[in-house]
């Protein structure tokens, strides 16, 4: 039986440095290992697979691919009785995403705290609420 990833000693490094990665992007610990095995694999893996990759209980495994499909990360494939997984976006733009909304996460506390800040610091947030706008609508997010 092949393995489900490409080359398991070259996945097992890196496995866990992009689970870290994608962790810090926001995605919870379960999600952001199960995303890494995804990214990793050379075809879609099942339910079973991950579990065997992860470490992960089967209700865990259901839980965050809910969530995960529910985000429009990945698709859930039917192969007769067993479905498979897949990412639904490339690793490029799962990261292009992330930041953009890490920066309109911040453009949004910009502005609460311009409307409490006096004048002159009112000013200066101004111009950075501003330049994050120009920065979303370069990385292509919408400037709201």
């Amino acid at each position: 039986m092949h393995s489900p990833v490409k080359t398991l000693s070259t996945a097992s490094d890196a496995l866990p440095v992009l689970a870290r990665l994608l962790y810090a992007l926001g995605f919870p610990r379960s999600c952001a290992r199960i995303l890494a095995a995804l990214y990793l694999s050379d075809r879609p893996l099942t339910s079973k697979e991950l579990i065997d990759i992860t470490g992960y209980s089967k209700s865990s495994i259901s839980a965050a691919m809910k969530m995960l499909e529910g985000r429009k990360l990945v698709r859930k494939l039917r192969q007769g009785r067993l479905g498979s997984y897949t990412p639904s976006v490339s690793l490029s733009q799962l990261f292009l995403e992330s930041q953009v909304s890490l920066l309109k996460r911040t453009r949004a506390r910009v502005r609460e705290l311009r409307a409490r800040a006096n004048a002159t610091l009112r000013e200066k947030l101004e111009h950075l609420e501003l330049e994050l706008e120009r920065l979303i609508s370069k990385l292509g997010g919408d400037a709201e």
